[in-house]
């Protein structure tokens, strides 16, 4: 993987962010300090997330015990911190390159009493090291994609060794349960636990006031009286397709003055959407330029990271990206907290349990349409967000089987936190 991990570096400057780090050189403020550390692990933005409700209620249940959080990317690192900090000073943390020698460093100067790793994150030096130490690793919102698993059973003697390190395999849904277990997981090992992903204290705090109207002011989100399109982690192809839809949307008298919201995933194409926008012929507001124009504009971008949650509440209709090319998907469930109706693309791949949920409860609208044939794409997304810019009760009817989805499929959480901490229990009563 080494060379994968230098073109990745010098080509597309990942992973040199905090390089001595992710080799070793840790800082002071996480070497052990005696007392018992829950360790979690995420990659990103989403997965980052998702660990609010796991972290604030074992600190409720065991506030003895040291927390620490590391991830993989740049902007998992600034929401780790963002959430996290008040856990502790000094306690975030890029993920060890996952070489056995760095891994036995990383151990000795934490000292982990437990490991809860986010997703499917499978890292065999760290798995082994932790192992061999008596240390229990948590799989925790596991999930085997379609993709993923053709992948894995190319290697399935290899994985069968290494799923053998975890404690437990705690997966999102059943068919992620019978793919980690056709793959070499011991089923004794892999339990289904739901999604912590619908569990409404993971946006709770997102969601405050205070982040709400700070976006609105620096905006104007609410201002004037055209519809708002919120198309969240957005990825590059699809936003010159909804830019499209936006103009001819415009061209129906009575929405001449919708406007767009676009949320790209990744950070470093907030300066090509912005661009793309204006070489549209559109006005266009960066939230980190909110301050140079003072009133609203046609296309917005939101420049910034753990705000698109919030963003979702000014939505008129909630697009989620990472659907219209051949990705897999983004999550909906952000938007079904506030009952907005969900618009989708093709492309659910990796998320195919959740959008069935949705389907079945005709809580989301899902074009067909595939990459290949763009014009196809743009006329059945125009289609479909006229089709409900246009009736007012069908939006509230899908809105409202969104938030029912969402609220139907709560608990995975507690679930999850009941699980960690019997482990952990059964940890601190281990002989010594």
């Amino acid at each position: 993987m080494m060379p994968v991990f230098l073109y990745r570096a010098l080509r597309y400057g990942k992973y040199l962010q905090g390089l001595s780090q992710r080799f070793g050189r840790l800082p002071d403020s996480l070497r052990s300090d005696g007392r018992p550390t829950f360790w979690f692990h995420s990659c990103s933005v989403g997965e980052t997330l998702s660990i609010q409700p796991l972290a604030k209620e074992l600190h409720l249940r065991f506030p003895e015990v040291r927390f620490v959080f590391s991830t993989i990317t740049k902007t998992g690192q600034v929401m780790a911190r963002q959430r996290f900090s008040a856990y502790g000073p000094g306690n975030i943390f890029y993920f060890p390159v996952d070489l056995a020698f760095v891994c036995r460093y990383f151990m000795d100067w934490i000292q982990p009493t437990v490991i809860v790793i986010i997703d499917t994150e499978i890292w065999p030096n760290l798995l082994r090291q932790a192992h061999m130490r008596g240390i229990p690793i948590i799989m925790a919102n596991g999930r085997i994609s379609p993709k993923s698993f053709r992948l894995y059973r190319l290697v399935g003697p290899v994985l069968r060794s290494i799923f053998a390190n975890y404690r437990v395999l705690l997966m999102k849904s059943e068919d992620d349960a019978e793919r980690i277990r056709m793959i070499g997981a011991p089923p004794g090992k892999v339990i289904v636990s739901g999604n912590i992903k619908y569990d409404k204290e993971l946006v709770e705090q997102e969601l405050s006031e205070g982040v709400a109207q700070s976006l609105d002011e620096a905006l104007g989100l609410t201002s004037g009286d055209g519809d708002l399109i919120v198309a969240g982690s957005t990825h590059a192809g699809e936003e010159q397709i909804l830019i499209e839809v936006l103009r001819r949307v415009r061209l129906r008298p009575d929405l001449g003055k919708t406007r767009l919201l676009l949320v790209p995933r990744h950070p470093e194409r907030f300066d090509a959407v912005a661009d793309l926008a204006a070489r549209a012929g559109f006005t266009v507001k960066r939230r980190s330029e909110a301050n140079k124009m003072a009133t609203g504009a046609d296309v917005m971008v939101l420049d910034t990271l753990g705000e698109l949650a919030t963003a979702y509440r000014f939505a008129t209709i909630a697009f989620v990206g990472g659907t219209l090319i051949p990705h897999g998907g983004q999550s909906i469930i952000e938007p079904a907290w506030y009952a907005k109706p969900i618009v989708i693309g093709p492309s659910m791949e990796n998320f195919r349990q959740i959008a069935r949920d949705f389907r079945d409860r005709g809580a989301v609208k899902q074009i067909q349409a595939i990459e290949s044939d763009k014009e196809a794409q743009i006329k059945e997304l125009t289609d479909a967000f006229l089709w409900l810019l246009e009736d007012e009760k069908r939006r509230t009817a899908m809105g409202n089987a969104a938030y029912s989805v969402f609220e139907n499929n709560r608990g995975a959480a507690r679930f999850t936190v009941d699980k960690i901490a019997a482990i952990y229990k059964d940890v601190c009563k281990a002989p010594r």
